[in-house]
């Protein structure tokens, strides 16, 4: 019999079943009026990648770098906050706008990667030209959510795309599939959990021959099939979205994942829901010509650290959770232009971070030969969130606390 589902129609329908996927650990009584519930777990880990399109400029987690040159508008000691252990971090901005638990879980990691091209370098921080570092580490955590890898947002994540061990990247840019997928038993467009589950089954069946002659490029499709079904009858427990759209000062019907806060609020849901790695990607980063930082301390105040600041203080103090969150770009940018150096220096905030740094630039924006490049900042972030050492041993020890 002749399948009444087209390639695009499928491909088209991967993101909804994602979502639905998702959701199989949550449930609700409707879809934005009353709470959502998740399945509790011992400690989950979780990863969030802040990704700065365009270069991360060091004086924010290297501030005294520049204190005796007084570049990058590093004028006198009230531009530098001391969190200790050698960590000295741009006050303005961090020192100022984080909230203290991050400030006291806070390091700073080098990157010495060499590269001054943005492809390339963007590339070689998500991967080793074929393997995925971020889907090996979502991968390595393991797990039983249905999408363990997620991209917030349509902002595409550098770096290699293939599955890891089943493991790909799911994007998404509307949480309403997934918050749809609560269950909604008060929404009569949200059919009965059971009802969807065997509507996920037929649709599966239906499709089953197109789906078999690209099974590559409809990955995300038979994965959220599969998970989406298996997982909708999950144990549960309270998640409220109403409540977390009104933390990140965003409307209760506000689903689209368009701009950075909505980015973290989409983390937030995703990591309640399962995910081990999810990527948020911010563009406007390749700031040549801002020699005093004043544009990239203005970014980094108003659109990236007020919705960071309510995702640390929503995630980072649950004593259920070991959220980890790092800060990253292309590079750092050079001196005196503000262009592309040829090194990185990371902030990573966690449970288990020691304070320190390892990323200490010296004046003019380099670090020390020996720096470990790309492989060992994933490596670090591995040994955080109590991966198994699928890419290696963490070559960062100073920046890490016994973890139980």
């Amino acid at each position: 019999m002749k399948t009444p589902f087209s390639r695009r129609q499928l491909i088209q329908g991967a993101g909804a079943a994602a979502g639905i996927a998702a959701a199989g650990k949550l449930t609700g009584q409707g879809l934005f009026t009353s709470t959502a519930q998740a399945q509790v777990t011992a400690e989950k880990s979780a990863l969030l990648v802040v990704y700065l399109n365009g270069g991360y400029n060091s004086v924010f987690p290297s501030a005294d770098s520049y204190r005796a040159a007084g570049t990058f508008g590093v004028t006198g000691d009230n531009i530098m906050r001391d969190l200790g252990n050698g960590l000295i971090v741009d006050a303005p901005t961090f020192g100022t706008l984080l909230p203290m638990y991050a400030l006291t879980h806070m390091a700073t990691v080098g990157v010495r990667h060499g590269i001054t091209a943005h492809g390339t370098a963007q590339n070689a921080n998500f991967g080793d030209g074929s393997r995925s570092y971020a889907l090996r580490l979502a991968a390595a955590m393991g797990g039983d959510a249905a999408i363990k890898a997620v991209q917030a947002g349509n902002r595409n994540t550098p770096g290699p795309r293939a599955a890891e061990s089943g493991v790909s990247l799911q994007v998404i840019t509307d949480m309403r599939a997934t918050i749809a997928a609560l269950g909604g038993a008060t929404d009569p467009t949200i059919p009965d959990r059971t009802v969807g589950a065997n509507a996920l089954i037929a649709s599966k069946a239906m499709s089953e021959r197109l789906r078999a002659t690209s099974p590559g490029m409809l990955t995300q499709l038979n994965e959220g099939y599969a998970a989406g079904i298996t997982t909708l009858q999950k144990p549960v427990q309270v998640f409220d979205y109403n409540a977390m759209a009104t933390a990140y000062g965003m409307q209760t019907t506000a689903t689209a994942v368009n701009n950075f806060t909505s980015q973290m609020a989409c983390a937030e849901l995703m990591i309640t829901a399962g995910a081990n790695v999810v990527i948020a990607n911010d563009g406007g980063w390749d700031t040549h010509g801002d020699r005093t930082a004043t544009n990239v301390r203005n970014m980094m105040r108003t659109r990236i650290l007020p919705p960071l600041a309510t995702f640390i203080n929503r995630m980072m103090n649950r004593p259920d959770y070991n959220v980890n969150v790092v800060i990253l770009g292309d590079f750092a940018r050079s001196l005196p232009g503000s262009d592309h150096a040829s090194s990185l220096a990371a902030t990573v905030i966690g449970k288990y971070v020691r304070t320190g740094t390892t990323g200490r630039m010296a004046a003019n924006v380099q670090l020390p030969a020996g720096t470990p490049s790309c492989m060992g900042l994933w490596q670090y972030l591995s040994a955080l969130v109590k991966a198994p050492p699928a890419m290696g041993a963490n070559p960062h020890p100073s920046l890490i606390l016994p973890i139980t």
